[in-house]
């Protein structure tokens, strides 16, 4: 079996690598935390089947393996307040209003996952509550000079700096990195007989 990660992301190879290391990384052409829906759920969800489908399809087409020996999981993730949305940054002045918006309050980081086969698709997301402490614009300009945040959905990063930034939470940390793993482990195993844990995939 070829398993696939439709991402390049640094903290979702860092993730995987956690679990296992015979996999494979293949970026998808489709961008990133794309706003396709205005429920947040839906959107994490369509956008990571499409990311998915695009690396299947890619892989298909360059022979990587059999049609049949084929498992591809992609994923998306969204930080919301309500129904506000929020990508990745286009800019520092992006940078700082996404983070005033969220300095003292809770907010959701959604992550919706596909996984697909030749014969079997799954889609699902996980949720996880972020409360910020309240920020000072100080805090955030110092934040935002580290360039850490500016490829990152809702312009922070829970697993460095961004830490600091961070009162509480509430759910599934790897979620808030950006892949639920766990979640993603159970699927893998009910649904596709892939064990993360085993030697071989």
């Amino acid at each position: 079996m070829k398993l696939i990660l439709a991402s390049s992301s640094p903290r979702r190879i860092d993730i995987m690598n956690i679990m296992s290391n015979n996999y494979t990384v293949m970026p998808s052409k489709i961008e990133d935390s794309l706003i396709l829906s205005s429920t947040v759920r839906i959107n994490t969800m369509v956008s990571a089947f499409m990311k998915a489908q695009d690396v299947f399809e890619q892989a298909i087409a360059k022979n990587i393996a059999p049609n049949n020996e084929l498992v591809v999981i992609g994923a998306d993730t969204v930080v919301s307040i309500g129904d506000f949305q929020f990508g990745k940054p286009k800019n520092e002045n992006d940078s700082f209003k996404m983070l005033k918006s969220l300095s003292g309050k809770s907010h959701e980081v959604t992550t919706g996952y596909a996984i697909i086969s030749s014969n079997s698709k799954y889609v699902d997301c996980v949720s996880t509550k972020v409360e910020f402490k309240a920020l000072d614009d100080d805090t955030i300009k110092k934040y935002i000079e580290s360039k850490e945040g500016i490829d990152k959905a809702g312009s922070y990063a829970i697993q460095g700096l961004g830490s600091v930034l961070v009162k509480k939470i509430e759910g599934d940390y790897d979620n808030v990195v950006g892949l639920p793993i766990s979640a993603i482990y159970d699927k893998l195993k009910e649904k596709f007989k892939i064990d993360l844990l085993s030697a071989e995939v």
